[in-house]
């Protein structure tokens, strides 16, 4: 049996989505790092290792849950009981030194500065999303084609929308450093990548400005501006998720 399961690059920051086995032992949602024996352990692990907040993606539902090593005797245990329903577990932890993990996968209890920055950024992720989809459209050339005053107004829209958020973050980071010593490093992270993306937009701002009907070259650059934007944005929004708003609900 098989759930798709996406952890967080534990450098990158970047989402990642593998397809695994699991199996269903004791009430558990189990998963197995066996990479089919080899002598490397599957890169999801070492994700979930440094960031267990991971999604699950099973018989049609999608939920955050958090990842949790089983050691000792119940890893035995539970990897004994996996390896007697499929063969081909006994024959993976034959063929490797390595001490295959046992990861439980637990359904998170998302509060609410968790729920409350998704929610934010999901209205991010579609402004953008919108404007990516006329910037196709006015390059396509459909009916009725949108003019560069358009792509001006939907991409304005979304560059200042990103800029009050952030601001309003930062002005709210020192205050959090302050109660919150054992946050200042994710801070200080979040802090840093806003001024990364603050470039990316002064960036999209200024071929944004050169945009004409007759310029389909500054199109074709803003559509790049904007791809590489979402991509960052997207290493930065799951970061903060899985930081930030856990701390921030725990606190």
């Amino acid at each position: 049996m098989l759930l798709e399961l996406t952890t967080i690059g534990a450098r990158s920051g970047a989402t990642r989505t593998v397809t695994v086995a699991y199996a269903e032992i004791d009430g558990r949602l189990l998963v197995f790092a066996s990479n089919a024996g080899r002598p490397q352990a599957p890169a999801w692990l070492h994700n979930l290792r440094a960031n267990p907040l991971v999604t699950v993606e099973l018989d049609g539902r999608r939920y955050d849950a958090i990842a949790e090593e089983v050691v000792g005797a119940e890893r035995d245990r539970l990897y004994g009981v996996q390896a007697e329903r499929d063969a081909a577990f006994a024959t993976y932890q034959q063929n490797t030194s390595r001490v295959i993990a046992v990861v439980a996968l637990t359904p998170a209890r998302v509060g609410a500065a968790t729920a409350q920055l998704k929610e934010i950024h999901n209205g991010l992720r579609e402004q953008l999303s919108a404007t990516l989809a006329a910037v196709d459209a006015y390059l396509a050339g459909s009916a009725p084609a949108p003019h560069a005053k358009t792509l001006h107004q939907h991409c304005l829209s979304f560059c200042s929308a990103l800029h009050a958020h952030h601001s309003r973050e930062d002005g709210v980071f020192p205050r959090l450093a302050a109660n919150f010593p054992e946050l200042k490093p994710t801070l200080d992270r979040l802090s840093h990548e806003h001024a990364a993306v603050a470039e990316l937009n002064q960036q999209l701002t200024t071929t944004i400005e050169q945009l004409t009907d007759s310029t389909p070259p500054e199109a074709e650059l803003l559509r790049a501006h904007l791809t590489h934007l979402a991509e960052t944005l997207e290493a930065h929004y799951t970061y903060e998720e899985a930081h930030l708003g856990p701390a921030l609900d725990a606190a």
